[in-house]
């Protein structure tokens, strides 16, 4: 009888907290969102860009926000919004395929990237949030399959059909390859490319008509990082890339929307009105600086910045509520258009989710 007491005076206790937990979210205020454009043309072009905004309220709730002014909200429970906000972004299938434990996933702009490497076969899944595509190959090749402890397999460039991946293994002897895959003709091929020597790490960032571009970091004997360069193997020889070395240790530097150069983008103050980007050019082997400068000062470190078809999208924080969306020309360096979203309720902690330009 004490301990039938105890578990009603227990789920009494639960009850009461529960129902205080979903009064208390059901009161708070949410965000009120609309668009004013300031310079430029609100186009039907641009109509197709959506910024997706969250916040870190006991009550999340996810706005996405077209330019036209159209917004969509929804609003979760603490308890289902850590479960379902991942899994909302993608198809199901895609979305278990990637859950696997023996899936290796990474992310190159609107794409996700799912590689499942077996002993005789490589299972390749990609989805895009611009286009709501998948694409799915099965490529046959010998592999050893990767040691999910010790390795990692990511893919860092894509260009038309052609996909290329990382695979690099942290065991006894650090060693880095890269795949590529055919998605055309399932053809999968391995390049060659300068071995590793101890105490080194690569990150490859580009494939281009130049060759393989990486990054590599030197460490000490007691793993501290002592040195790091950008390189260019063209498949001949081996060269770095002297030009990017002031920015070598940030390893800011990506791969441009063409391939063709390699860009960083950045900011001349934490309190700045002015987007900055720089560019590196291979047939010149220099760093050149670009900048151009908008209405408002942003807060950069809740930006998020894209680039499509020579076309630099950024939304930035201009204070704790409202965010600044710029696109800029990046042949012309000349900003064709600039709005703001602003929230005429003022509610604070809200936070850049995604941006994305669908077809």
């Amino acid at each position: 009888m004490r301990r039938y007491r105890e578990m009603l005076l227990v789920g009494g206790i639960t009850g009461i907290t529960l129902l205080s937990y979903f009064g208390y979210a059901a009161s708070i205020k949410g965000s009120d969102y609309k668009v004013a454009t300031i310079q430029g043309e609100n186009t039907k072009e641009l109509q197709k860009m959506s910024v997706e905004i969250e916040n870190g309220d006991i009550k999340p709730t996810q706005y996405n926000i077209k330019l036209d002014g159209t917004v969509d909200n929804q609003a979760q429970n603490y308890l289902t919004g850590l479960f379902n906000s991942y899994a909302a972004d993608f198809p199901a299938d895609f979305y278990r395929f990637i859950s696997n434990e023996d899936v290796y996933t990474s992310e190159i702009g609107v794409r996700t990237y799912g590689i499942q490497i077996e002993d005789s076969k490589l299972l390749y899944h990609s989805y895009d949030k611009s286009t709501r595509k998948q694409f799915e190959k099965k490529f046959f090749h010998n592999f050893t399959v990767p040691d999910r402890e010790t390795s990692d397999v990511q893919v860092f460039n894509q260009d038309a059909m052609n996909v290329y991946v990382q695979r690099s293994d942290h065991g006894t002897k650090e060693t880095s390859s890269v795949i590529k895959l055919n998605l055309a003709n399932g053809e999968i091929k391995t390049l060659k490319s300068e071995e590793i020597r101890k105490n080194h790490e690569r990150h490859y960032i580009a494939v281009n008509e130049y060759g393989l571009v990486y990054r590599e970091v030197t460490y000490d004997s007691e793993g501290v990082e002592k040195d790091s360069g950008y390189y260019l193997d063209s498949g001949n020889k081996t060269k770095r890339l002297k030009a990017l070395d002031p920015y070598a240790m940030e390893g800011i530097f990506t791969a441009s929307y063409d391939n063709r150069t390699l860009v960083a983008y950045g900011y001349s103050s934490e309190d700045s009105k002015v987007i900055e980007w720089k560019t590196y050019d291979f047939k010149t082997d220099k760093v050149k600086n670009h900048g151009v400068e908008g209405q408002f000062k942003y807060q950069f470190n809740g930006s998020y910045t894209m680039n499509v078809q020579d076309k630099l999208y950024h939304v930035a924080k201009t204070n704790d509520s409202d965010f600044q969306v710029t696109v800029v020309d990046t042949k012309n360096e000349t900003i064709t258009y600039q709005g703001i979203i602003k929230d005429n309720n003022a509610q604070k902690n809200r936070l850049i989710q995604d941006v994305t330009i669908t077809e």
